[in-house]
């Protein structure tokens, strides 16, 4: 008797019986057409193997549990695409189990527990749902990015034990009994993610943008999809070989870690290893909107890299860059394009999101969805005006009416209230933090393992002051997201005020190294990360960066020139600083942005305030005005005096 430890995969359809009987012939064409065009395309795809079809359903066996869930996923997801349109007595939808277990061979049938588990898993799935065992959640742990949820442990029928199971958490596939009428979110599409890739530009990029660009054809996904081909060996060393199918990996690997992006396993892109390939076929084929492929060319100590992300439904160029580097610590190479490339490609400033925004921008007002929203409020956000970050604020309140879900609006209403609270844009700043912290709180609920929320959380926690708990914050922001190098410039700016300049600097050098093209909100934070750590020169670089500064913008020019000894361009900062607000003071910033931890920050940008010309100290009728303003004890001193 042979034995085979395989993944199974159960599928069937819901209520077939009743829709057999209202319309035998169409139901039956209808499915029929599913399984040749779907079910056997994509099992094969994934490296599976139909052993059994039954009139309403299919047992599949897979070699590797993440082929198999891949594989149901993708068919759970074309399926609500499929049915978007269909009316509800003639969509055919399907529930899914996933087991992994010992077999018995017998020729091309498969028999014994791990299969009847599969089937009875199927049985306890939401119509367009998968649900799973303990051991197929034990060997994916990690791999995928498809988080579960807990049921419980289910007694089913022929099993001694009762059976741990867990149902896969598919955003935007259709949950609910057959008869639900829901259509994911926002009731108009079927959605997966919540968020948009962004392409950096790169020194030397080049692009060309299409009239009415549209995602690639019968996308399932709602959010850019990226398919990474493997990277070719132009030279006959097998060494290369090793080193373009690491550089692949590694690629896919740290993309994976995105919440902004879907992309496509590395195994379901293998097969195009050493072919040519048309890359708007492999769009069509992989259901992505983008597509990167690169080479490696080695020539004695040298070797060159090149990169090319392309438009899956055009076939144009979005960006291309070319890296020369030495070939002696090849490692130290894989490691330093990895990163590039994949900071490259998941950053907010660049292509994808260009091309991603002008689309939005294309479309009726009717006909906007929570994700363009989302679009548009980072484009307005990034702005750096009060126009702009009140309109950002309406934006994603827009977004999260169409879908309540979307973690990623709450993050941008938390950075947009923050800005406004440093710029000085707010007559109450108590309120604002408020709603600030019900936004960041939301966020991290929604998506807990995302750094972007946690980053939200721990600026809304810092802005109150609580500094002990916006650092656990920060470390959890950067322990999801190391290479967001937008994440990192954020943790950078805000790790002064709990009382560690040098931690700044360390995550700001790191994000410049991974954006070297950065965008101008950037120096707002490098400014004062250097500033605090007592790098003058780099601060008062950074404060002249700014376009269109403002009051504060002027303060930290001033206070950077007085400590570096230049009392003429202090004075003229200053002078800035009192012609856009009269009323500024440096206790009063420091009030309105939560305070600091150490006292060392504080008296930092306060004497230097005041080496400046500036007002130091917040004064008494200004106190009694506004008595919960933090109060630094460098100016309660004063004010005693």
């Amino acid at each position: 008797m042979e034995r085979r430890l395989v993944a199974i995969l159960a599928a069937d359809v819901v209520g077939y019986s009743r829709m057999m009987q209202v319309d035998e012939s169409g139901t039956f064409e209808r499915l029929l057409a599913h399984r040749k065009e779907l079910f056997e395309p994509e099992i094969e795809k994934h490296h599976g193997r139909i052993f059994k079809l039954m009139g309403d359903g299919l047992l599949a066996e897979f070699g590797s549990v993440v082929d198999a869930l891949e594989c149901a996923a993708i068919l759970q997801r074309s399926m609500a695409q499929r049915n978007q349109d269909i009316s509800q007595d003639r969509r055919i939808d399907l529930r899914i189990g996933v087991n992994v277990g010992d077999v018995i061979i017998e020729n091309e049938d498969r028999h014994g527990d791990g299969v009847n588990i599969a089937a009875r898993l199927q049985q306890l799935a939401d119509p367009g749902g998968i649900v799973v065992s303990q051991t197929v959640l034990d060997h994916a742990s990690g791999k995928l990015a498809i988080d579960f949820e807990s049921l419980g442990s289910h007694a089913v029928k022929n099993i001694a034990k009762p059976i741990p199971v867990y149902r896969a958490k598919l955003e935007g596939v259709r949950k609910g009994s057959a008869n639900s009428a829901a259509r994911g979110r926002g009731g108009k599409r079927i959605w997966l993610g919540l968020a948009v890739v962004a392409l950096l530009v790169a020194a030397g990029a080049t692009f060309w943008f299409a009239d009415g660009l549209q995602r690639s054809g019968s996308p399932v996904f709602d959010k850019p999809s990226v398919a990474v081909l493997p990277f070719d060996n132009l030279g006959d060393d097998a060494k290369w070989d090793r080193f373009a199918d690491g550089l692949t990996e590694d690629i896919i690997t740290d993309l994976a870690l995105s919440k902004t992006l879907y992309v496509i396993a590395r195994n379901s892109t293998a097969v195009y290893k050493g072919k040519a390939v048309d890359i708007r076929q492999v769009g069509r084929d992989l259901g992505v909107e983008y597509v990167l492929e690169g080479s490696i060319q080695a020539s004695g100590n040298q070797m060159r890299v090149t990169a090319q992300l392309i438009n899956a439904t055009s076939g144009s160029h979005v960006w291309s860059e070319r890296y020369d580097r030495p070939a002696q610590d090849i490692f130290a190479v894989q490691i330093e394009l990895t990163e590039k490339i994949a900071a490259t490609i998941t950053g907010y400033e660049g292509a994808i999101a260009e091309i991603e925004r002008a689309m939005a921008h294309r479309k009726a007002p009717q006909n906007l969805t929570a994700f363009d929203y989302y679009l548009l409020g980072m484009e307005a956000k990034h702005g750096l005006t009060k126009e702009g970050f009140l309109k950002a604020d309406e934006l994603f309140r827009k977004a999260l009416e169409l879908d309540p879900q979307l973690a990623r609006a709450h993050v941008g209403i938390v950075q947009t209230y923050a800005l406004l609270i440093d710029a000085g844009f707010v007559t109450s700043v108590s309120e604002l933090l408020d709603k600030q912290m019900e936004s960041a709180q939301k966020a991290v609920a929604l998506d807990p393992k995302d750094g972007e929320t946690h980053l939200a959380l721990a600026l809304a926690y810092s802005y109150r002051g609580e500094m002990d708990r916006a650092a656990a914050e920060f470390g959890q922001a950067e322990e999801f997201s190391p290479n967001n190098a937008d994440l990192l410039v954020i943790c950078a700016w805000i790790w002064p005020a709990l009382g560690h300049p040098e931690r700044g600097v360390e995550l700001a050098e790191r994000a410049l190294q991974l954006n070297p093209h950065y965008p101008e909100w950037y120096v707002l934070a490098l400014r004062s990360v250097y500033l605090f750590a007592g790098n003058f020169d780099k601060a008062v670089e950074y404060a002249k960066q700014v376009k269109t500064p403002f009051a504060l913008d002027y303060a930290f020019v001033a206070i950077a020139e007085a400590y570096r000894g230049d009392t003429a361009a202090a004075k003229s900062a200053s002078t800035n600083v009192l012609r856009l607000d009269p009323d500024w003071s440096a206790e009063g910033w420091i009030s309105a942005q939560g305070g600091f931890a150490r006292e060392q920050e504080s008296d930092l940008f306060a004497n230097g305030a005041q080496r400046a010309g500036l007002p130091m100290c917040v004064t008494e009728i200004k106190l009694e005005q506004q008595p919960d303003m933090l109060r630094l004890k460098i100016c309660n001193e004063w004010r005693n005096k």
